[in-house]
């Protein structure tokens, strides 16, 4: 039977395919190589880049370290009156240590003649050094640090790298150079303890001249290897601070790879070689693997797509169309006969879920609708709300200004200002007026800042607050209502009293307004504790009390605070509508304090342990608690 391009035919599709799936397979493979190799160089990059930083680091530490104790040294020089060789001598002497990388240090008189160093002290014939550029640096700006090339010192007779520093007194008048030789074979042993990785090496070369300071390698062609002279000559550190000099070819496995990175501090350059016969034959084991397995795998993946295509494709094709159906909305319709039973079953499950779609769609709908009359109901609540709370507090500001006039005109009557009132009960009415206009302001306050944080207008400008200064400063603005009434208020303070995380102003009316309401509850005469407490359970657990009592009593024990803590502080707080409050004839302060402790992120307790008496207890979580230093 012969068969058409425009008819389908498995054989010859599953032939098209088999063919795409080899193509396929040499395309990954040829990327996956290709990847491979890139990533590795990219981690011998960073690894390389790495290495050289923290090499850089530390000879930009000795450096540092350098300068400090020329700094120390040329100080102390300036404080010694006494500027002779053999004192200059001692005082070398007395900075040198066999635990530094330093070799010695060395004296060079304003005629740039060394005559003294801490290793020979003062020298029988001084020897003549203007030849040298670090020593003229040092001469022409003195007290900064001067950094010279690798020489072979004439004093210790090691290679060293020089570093000096002039030195003026008091006056600006120039006394000499101190200079501070660099042992090169310490410094590349103390190097050579950061780079430990096999197949890494290093060498250190001067960023003009391109001289060696230091090596270390096993290759004694690493420099030449890794580092062709051309390109390092070629290449501009001044606009590159680092990079890739050399790479080696990782398909032949020769070469190796060659980093740079010019120090921004001092005139070196950090060069980093790594060999790549250590992880060449790891990174190729690697990739035959992986394409093995890529063998493998195609191979399986045409074998499944024979049986998929004669048992699978062509039924779920019929099941998609009967799946599409269902999704515009259709009526589901029958599989056709002959297929697998596991499709029939599919089939039925795809119906049932036809029915179940309708039934969600009507569900939605209802619910939806629903959702909709909830969300404007809430709307309209919270409007309602912030109506009456917003008209509540245009109500407040009206009426501070009349208050305030009252206030003012019964103030002036009661202190007769313009002249005495004969009459007593006149006086006695001025006197009413003027306090109960102060009730009524201060009322008017309350239900202001009660609008303002049911509104969400209120917010706290919280810092460390001396809890101390407020409780005083509280006391100072009840102390008129306590002296009429005959009260008082006995203060126990806790030591230490930490500083507290707070609105000092909003702090300060808390206590007011929970003062003034328990000093309510007592008779004439009556003595009111106010008493703080640091409750330290363990350091994860830390509480600040605040207890206002109207009688004297045993204080609470610490754990009866700590349980009396988990039971309030858990506890969630609705505050009271303004509405309500009104209709009730509530205590606003005391409402009010409730919200503003709420906001601290804190929480209270009101006990009546008996007729007459009341127990107030404010917590404040851990969080807001500074203890000063030394306390």
């Amino acid at each position: 039977m012969k068969n058409s391009w425009a008819q389908p035919s498995l054989s010859r599709d599953f032939a098209l395919l088999s063919a795409a799936v080899l193509f396929l397979l040499f395309l990954i493979s040829a990327w996956v190589t290709y990847t491979t190799y890139a990533r590795h160089a990219d981690a011998v990059a960073a690894d390389l880049a790495k290495e050289s930083a923290r090499t850089e680091r530390m000879l930009a530490t000795q450096m540092e370290s350098a300068n400090y104790l020329l700094t120390a040294l040329g100080k102390q020089i300036i404080i010694e009156s006494d500027h002779s060789p053999v004192k200059l001598a001692q005082v070398l002497k007395s900075y040198d240590s066999k635990g530094y990388v330093y070799t010695l240090f060395s004296f060079v008189n304003p005629q740039q003649q060394l005559i003294v160093s801490s290793n020979k002290g003062v020298l029988e014939k001084p020897v003549d050094i203007s030849d040298r550029d670090y020593v003229k640096e040092a001469l022409a700006d003195p007290w900064k640090m001067v950094i010279g090339r690798p020489i072979e010192g004439r004093v210790s007779e090691r290679w060293v790298i020089p570093v000096a520093m002039g030195l003026t007194d008091y006056t600006g008048k120039f006394i000499g150079t101190i200079m501070l030789s660099i042992d090169i074979n310490t410094l590349t042993e103390r190097i050579s303890e950061l780079v430990r990785r096999d197949g890494v090496s290093f060498a250190i070369v001067s960023k003009d001249s391109l001289v060696p300071l230091t090596q270390v390698s096993d290759d004694k062609d690493f420099m030449s290897n890794n580092f062709p002279a051309e390109k390092l000559m070629g290449a501009d550190f001044s606009k590159s601070s680092g990079g890739l000099i050399a790479q080696g070819s990782p398909f032949w496995g020769t070469g190796s790879y060659g980093y740079y990175r010019v120090s921004q501090d001092y005139p070196y350059v950090v060069l980093m070689g790594y060999d790549m016969h250590y992880s060449d034959e790891a990174i190729r084991g690697q990739l035959w693997s992986r394409l093995l397995q890529m063998v493998v795998m195609a191979g399986f993946f045409v074998l499944l797509l024979w049986i998929i295509r004669a048992r699978m494709i062509r039924p779920i094709l019929d099941m998609t169309a009967i799946a599409a159906g269902v999704a515009r909305g259709e009526v589901c319709a029958p599989l056709p006969g002959g297929g697998p039973v596991e499709m029939e079953g599919l089939s039925a499950q795809v119906r049932r879920i036809s029915e179940y779609i309708e039934e969600n769609k009507r569900i939605e709908d209802e619910l939806r609708n629903k959702m909709f009359m909830f969300k404007k109901a809430k709307e309209q609540a919270e409007l309602d709300k912030r109506s009456k709370s917003e008209f509540l507090a245009y109500v407040c500001q009206e009426m501070r200004t009349p208050l305030n006039n009252i206030i003012g005109a019964a103030q002036v009557m009661k202190d007769q200002l313009y002249g005495p009132i004969e009459n007593r009960k006149y006086r006695q009415y001025a006197s009413d007026i003027y306090s109960t206009g102060n009730q009524l302001l201060d009322a008017t306050q309350d239900v202001l800042t009660q609008s303002k944080a049911e509104t969400d207008y209120l917010t706290l400008e919280e810092k460390p607050v001396d809890v101390g200064a407020v409780i005083n400063r509280t006391l100072r603005f009840i102390a008129d209502k306590m002296q009429v009434e005959k009260l008082g208020v006995k203060v126990k303070l806790s030591d230490p009293l930490p500083m507290l995380i707070a609105d000092e102003f909003r702090l300060q009316q808390i206590l007011m307004n929970l003062l003034l309401h328990a000093l309510g509850h007592m008779p004439p005469d009556g003595t009111a504790v106010l008493e703080t407490r640091v409750v330290n359970e363990n350091k994860d657990r830390i509480f600040f009390a605040v207890t206002i009592s109207t009688f004297e009593e045993e204080p609470l024990a610490q754990a009866e605070l700590i349980a009396l803590a988990d039971r309030v502080m858990g506890a969630p707080y609705r505050p009271s509508r303004m509405d309500d409050l009104l209709k009730e004839r509530a205590d606003l302060s005391l409402e009010l304090a409730k919200i503003l402790i709420v906001l601290h992120n804190g929480a209270i307790d009101i006990r009546h342990p008996a007729a007459g008496k009341i127990v107030i207890t404010i917590l404040f979580g851990g969080n807001r608690i500074r203890f000063v230093e030394g306390s």
